[in-house]
């Protein structure tokens, strides 16, 4: 009897609220919600709180809407209903949104995507996808958005909703526009260069002139960017700059420790390890997914092709720097240890960085081609160091070639396996052969 009348409480609440009858919609919500709370009704109790956080949200009362969303959520984990979890973590989501704390509600829309794809509500994956996608365009992160937008767009195409799709083309196709007119102003594209032209002017004193003026103007463009980035009013270029705070940052730490004692191979791992904890932190700020900096394995015939072009790209650039090898002895042991740490230190660490946020900051701000140039000119100028004019040619095309690989692939899988077969063919096995 106690659930009969609950639920036809819940019924009327629901037909108040379509009417536009606030106060004796909550009025039926609230009865049915005692009631299914005192029955153990626990999907009814759930249903019923993600209802009220519907209401809650659309009269603008955040706070309590929140409260009745996260409520809804632990009904429904609790039996496990994964529709419904995904319903109430969206509704969180939104609520962020709304306040415009876009990162978190990235973070909520990625969760009931989850648990979406656990149920196959196909539909509603693409929605929330497309919801991530809004966010982006708010901040005016336009690759971003075009990569959800499109994703919505595919899955409703996989599935046969032609009306959704054409819903999500529709706004892909008004980035352009919106894009044009929020275009990056002449003073973001010039403050990059400087930046760029600080590097370099840093790297070559610390190659060239001494190791003090170097590090001098490497702690000036570290604070340069720190102080601008506070004050940027565009998140988006304050990302950009916040990621390129790293370059600097491990430059000065490489050259502060006193390395002399210890062999060159665990140089790459000492300095590598600030370089991933600058990076995990950067991830966390902009409240990035695995998927955003490209950790995920994408098609792996195809990552595999990229990976094999490591093997070529060492041999060419042992041609032109013909270093000393890392190891003092060549079996497979010490060339499988060494080349892991060159894979993990170099080929992950750096192309993390580079590619799956440096990149990816720069496309945003400025778009794919002006992102994927400067991402490369950069990479170039921190092996300045090398003292070679034609192993900068070379290293600007191997960039500008995993930065490509990177925007087709969105995975970062085969340019790390690539970057680090390079160095370890560079370093490890082609100096024993021409010993």
């Amino acid at each position: 009897m106690d659930q009969q009348e609950a639920i036809k409480s819940l019924e009327k609440g629901s037909q108040f609220y379509e009417d536009g009858n606030i106060e004796g919609s909550l009025s039926y919500y609230k009865t049915a919600l005692k009631i299914f709370k005192k029955t153990k009704a626990v999907e009814k109790e759930a249903d019923t709180l993600l209802q009220m956080g519907d209401l809650y949200i659309d009269i603008k009362d955040y706070d309590n809407a929140k409260k009745h969303y996260e409520m809804s959520l632990k009904c429904y984990n609790k039996v496990k209903d994964h529709i419904g979890a995904g319903y109430a973590l969206t509704g969180i989501g939104m609520i962020n949104e709304k306040r415009g704390e876009y990162e978190q509600a990235r973070s909520y829309y990625r969760k009931s995507i989850k648990k979406f794809k656990k149920t196959k509500d196909h539909s509603r994956e693409a929605i929330v996808a497309a919801l991530i996608a809004n966010t982006y365009e708010a901040q005016e992160a336009w690759e971003d958005a075009i990569t959800g937008y499109r994703k919505s767009s595919n899955i409703s195409n996989k599935f046969g909703n032609k009306e959704k799709e054409d819903r999500y083309n529709k706004k892909l196709s008004t980035i352009p526009k919106k894009r044009k007119e929020h275009g990056p102003l002449k003073s973001k594209i010039l403050t990059v260069l400087a930046y760029l032209a600080a590097l370099i002017v840093a790297e070559v004193t610390t190659t060239y002139y001494g190791v003090e003026l170097g590090l001098i103007l490497h702690t000036c463009i570290l604070f340069a960017l720190l102080i601008q980035s506070s004050l940027e009013s565009s998140s988006n270029f304050a990302n950009l700059l916040r990621s390129m705070m790293v370059l600097p940052m491990i430059r000065i730490i490489g050259l502060s420790i006193p390395m002399m004692q210890i062999p060159t191979l665990y140089w790459y791992p000492i300095i590598s390890i600030p370089l991933f904890a600058a990076s995990y932190i950067i991830i966390k700020a902009q409240g990035l997914g695995r998927a955003d900096v490209g950790l995920v394995l994408g098609k792996i015939p195809v990552q595999l092709m990229i990976a094999s072009s490591g093997v070529f790209l060492g041999a060419i650039e042992y041609m032109i720097l013909k270093p000393k090898p890392l190891i003092s002895v060549l079996n497979l042991e010490t060339a499988l240890f060494a080349g892991i740490i060159l894979l993990v230190a170099t080929g992950f660490a750096e192309e993390l960085l580079f590619r799956g946020i440096i990149q990816k900051n720069a496309e945003n701000v400025f778009g794919k081609l002006f992102g994927l140039l400067y991402t490369a000119l950069i990479f170039t100028s921190m092996h300045i160091g090398w003292n070679s004019i034609p192993d900068l040619f070379f290293v600007f095309g191997v960039a500008m070639f995993y930065g490509y690989s990177f925007q087709k692939t969105r995975s970062l899988f085969g340019v790390t396996l690539s970057h680090g077969l390079s160095n370890t063919f560079l370093f490890i096995i082609i100096p024993f052969l021409f010993m």
